[in-house]
């Protein structure tokens, strides 16, 4: 699928104020412009900002040779409980602050002349963090253009299933049809091995690779190769690296079948005085900054992590627990996730695996107050 930047020529403002919208470029954090008062009620946690309600505005085209192909928005956070409309029509609700979410736009758009997207935050419930969450649409937008007969939405998967010799496994599910489907495996942009296998009953292709002198990934060795699948007229890639994963009580943490101490450290989702805004830059400074000293594994805490801080973690070798929610079933706020947990986790949770599935950096989930297999495992 086509993948575009989708965060230009936005405009926003609070909902509950007679005011004009103000342009902005996304990312965006709305919460760090608003005053700071000794009675706000998120208190010290949420660094004295008062909460508001926001409503973000897009107008685009759509050329009409569109019709007959499937556009598909993605965001990649929204805080919080944001209600997405499309030229005035329902399209999509997401409680969660901290996942991304897709929204199919067929049967929204109007082909071949101007859209309006209008997507609404919440953050006047405080306090609803036990730290300076930000507000408004923070991480990147992104629309997707696809063939209607195509690979789904991170249907590609990569699983490595041993690494002496290297074996990996990949599958691509598709949306419709029959026929083939072509893998490719490359290595600094050098075609390694290829294949082409049909689809099964069940829409997926699947192909193993022995891959020889395969280059391993591990944070002091950050290797990382790519998958391409072609389908049609459509193709999807995904990069990935070659390591297990295994734990046990008498080995302790083993990568790659040897022992590895984790030096790790918790950080936040927000960028210091830069805010909440998720900057490609600023996620890699801090991955970069955390190398340097020293350490080797990184907890997101208290929320799945940015698309960019595993990119930056794949590309410099630095482990990744990705962390799901704060809250369960009980408050520890007021206003937090717990009213919203029960009816959301199961999906919340399926998003946040499929974000991370290829991400060789991630290698353990951690639910709060459970931890989940190792990635190898999922």
């Amino acid at each position: 699928m086509l993948k575009l930047p989708f965060n230009d020529n936005w405009s926003y403002r609070r909902l509950d104020a007679n005011e004009a919208f103000v342009p902005v470029t996304l990312p965006h954090d709305a919460m760090i412009y608003e005053p700071r008062s000794k009675n706000a009620s998120c208190g010290v946690n949420g660094a004295w900002f008062e909460g508001r309600d926001y409503e973000y505005q897009k107008t685009f085209f759509v050329p009409a040779e569109y019709e007959e192909k499937d556009l598909i928005l993605e965001f990649e956070g929204v805080y919080r409980n944001a209600e997405v409309f499309l030229n005035g029509r329902a399209a999509a609700y997401r409680p969660y602050g901290y996942t991304n979410f897709y929204v199919p736009l067929a049967g929204l758009l109007n082909f071949g002349c101007e859209n309006t997207l209008c997507v609404i935050a919440r953050n006047a419930d405080q306090p609803n963090a036990r730290w300076y969450s930000g507000a408004g649409i923070y991480r990147p937008v992104w629309l997707y253009v696809g063939e209607k007969k195509r690979v789904e939405q991170n249907g590609l998967r990569v699983v490595t299933r041993s690494i002496d010799p290297a074996v990996i496994e990949v599958k691509a599910q598709v949306t419709r049809g029959a026929g083939d489907v072509t893998f490719g495996i490359f290595k600094d942009g050098k075609e390694v091995c290829s294949a082409t296998v049909p689809l099964g009953e069940d829409r997926c292709a699947r192909a193993g690779f022995t891959i020889q002198k395969a280059a391993l990934w591990s944070p002091d060795h950050p290797a990382l190769y790519e998958c391409r699948a072609r389908y049609g007229e459509d193709e999807s890639a995904v990069s990935f690296g070659i390591r297990t994963v295994s734990v046990s009580a008498k080995e302790g943490f083993l990568l790659n079948g040897s022992r590895v101490i984790l030096r790790g450290a918790c950080i936040h989702h927000d960028n210091g005085i830069l805010g909440a805004r998720c900057i490609k830059e600023a996620e890699e400074r801090k991955v970069a900054l955390l190398k340097k000293w020293g350490y080797n594994a990184i907890r997101s805490a208290h929320n799945p992590c940015s698309k960019y801080l595993l990119d930056a973690c794949d590309r410099l070798g630095m482990l990744v627990m990705d962390e799901y929610c704060d809250t369960w079933y009980i408050h520890k706020n007021l206003h937090d996730y717990a009213d919203h947990t029960e009816e959301w986790y199961a999906r919340d949770i399926k998003d946040m695996v499929d974000k991370d599935f290829n991400h060789p950096s991630v290698f353990m989930y951690s639910l709060g107050n459970e931890v989940a297999e190792t990635a190898d495992q999922r």
